[in-house]
């Protein structure tokens, strides 16, 4: 097989368990992969399996360091017109402004300083302009990189950034490249994405209501070269899960604790049970900005101690908590003023092949896992009332709650298999890059 360069803002990443499950699998199936990170190696935790990728990985310089800022000089001093010419063609592509999907925000915002920074950041127009600039000398510098090592195609990871060095590499040294494009990275910012869709071999996405909106940024004909390929979970990790005996009603939820997330509402939601008479608890997986807020939040709802915050934690001791729990919630939304927002979540994927009925938001790629009352619940966005009815209607109805249960399992086996997704994705790969060998 042909060696590729996957490339990344950042990798590994804690979180972002897709995109590590992607790279074992493919290497496990004999892809070549020469793995790359934009930013520099991080220090914080990882899960288990992704600590030996580290010392694979090649990770750049920042961009004043001497190694970068040497590629800089050697682009513009061999070939200065050329490399003039990137400048104007980031501009020339920054220009071609494609629609932005986004929902209304729909009530106050609960996000802190970080947060509204980090939305801010990633979605200003300008600000992406400028920092799509500052990816010259990364495409300079990789450029260099992957002619010594003979690296013959680039697939990035994200549409953002690590695609525009992708398409800066292309048109610098014509090195093909491709992409996955997920979720914040189309709908927060759409500059530029119609030429990386045109000039890249091919396109990768998550969920078919993404692939629906990157092809209305470009001809009928391009819009052909855009691919759907689920994520998918290890399902043997996370098998049928055999429930632990407990009081009451044990409601859990995983994700990055941001506001898109919609946890606050689950805590509404969790007030709403409590005052009916329910005796529930509920199990908040991950960590991020909004953690003192929804901490704060719970005390003020008066369900503090119902609520345990468990901060990241490894597969392990999720598969865990997913075998105590009676239900799974996650009622993302949709930030509208930023498109900030779930597409398909992978923990609603999980949690469903451990056999748990779940309760999702009716938004974005949602409906593509869910069936609504099949094999899973979906609600509103934003409807506390409302979540605290699924949850009570599932809690309350046993027989319900198994039938979604199995059926959950069941469509995460037809189409959340990260097994048969990743063959699939195999198949898209090797369709448009030619090999003296197929893969396994």
């Amino acid at each position: 097989m042909r060696r590729l360069a996957y490339l990344f803002p950042a990798f590994p990443v804690l979180h972002q368990t897709f995109t590590l499950g992607e790279v074992l699998g493919l290497k496990r199936r004999g892809y070549d992969l020469r793995l790359v990170s934009l930013k520099p190696r991080s220090k914080g935790q990882q899960q288990p399996e992704a600590l030996r990728l580290v010392n694979e990985t090649a990770y750049c310089p920042r961009i004043l360091a001497p190694a970068m800022l040497a590629a800089t000089l050697r682009a513009f001093t061999s070939q200065p017109f050329k490399a003039l010419g990137l400048v104007g063609y980031v501009f020339t592509t920054w220009k071609e402004v494609p629609g932005r999907v986004a929902g209304e925000d729909g009530g106050g915002s609960t996000m802190g300083i970080q947060e509204r920074a980090d939305a801010f950041l990633k979605s200003n127009d300008l600000l992406y302009l400028l920092r799509s600039f500052a990816m010259l000398p990364y495409a300079f510098y990789l450029a260099e990189l992957f002619e010594r090592e003979g690296i013959e195609h680039v697939h990035a990871h994200w549409a953002t950034y690590p695609t525009t060095v992708a398409m800066l590499v292309r048109r610098w040294r014509g090195i093909p490249y491709s992409f996955t494009a997920h979720a914040y990275d189309i709908h927060m910012v759409a500059r530029l994405l119609p030429e990386k869709i045109r000039s890249a071999e091919f396109v990768v996405t998550c969920a078919r209501v993404n692939a629906k909106y990157l092809a209305t940024m470009v001809a009928r004909g391009e819009s052909d070269k855009i691919h759907v390929n689920y994520h998918g979970a290890d399902l043997e990790r996370f098998s049928v899960a055999r429930k632990e005996e407990h009081e009451g009603l044990r409601v859990m939820t995983c994700g990055s604790l941001e506001e898109y997330k919609g946890i606050h509402y689950l805590l509404d939601a969790i007030a709403i049970l409590a005052q009916r008479g329910i005796s529930v608890s509920c199990d908040v997986v991950g960590g991020g900005p909004q953690r003192a807020f929804l901490e704060k939040r719970a005390a003020e709802l008066g369900i503090s101690a119902r609520v345990t915050f468990h901060g990241y934690i490894d597969h392990d001791r999720l598969s865990g908590l997913y075998g105590a729990a009676d239900i799974f919630a996650l009622p993302s939304i949709v930030l509208g003023r930023y498109g900030k927002q779930d597409v398909i979540p992978n923990v609603l994927a999980e949690a469903m092949a451990t056999g748990l009925p779940v309760i999702g938001s009716d938004i974005s790629g949602v409906p593509e896992l869910i069936d609504d009352g099949v094999d899973g619940i979906l609600v509103e966005q934003r409807d506390s009332e409302g979540l605290a009815d699924a949850i009570a209607r599932l809690h309350g109805d046993a027989g319900l709650a198994a039938r979604i249960g199995l059926a959950a399992r069941k469509k995460v086996e037809d189409i959340w298999d990260r097994n048969k997704n990743l063959v699939e994705l195999g198949a898209i790969i090797n369709s448009y890059i030619r090999s003296g060998e197929s893969s396994r």
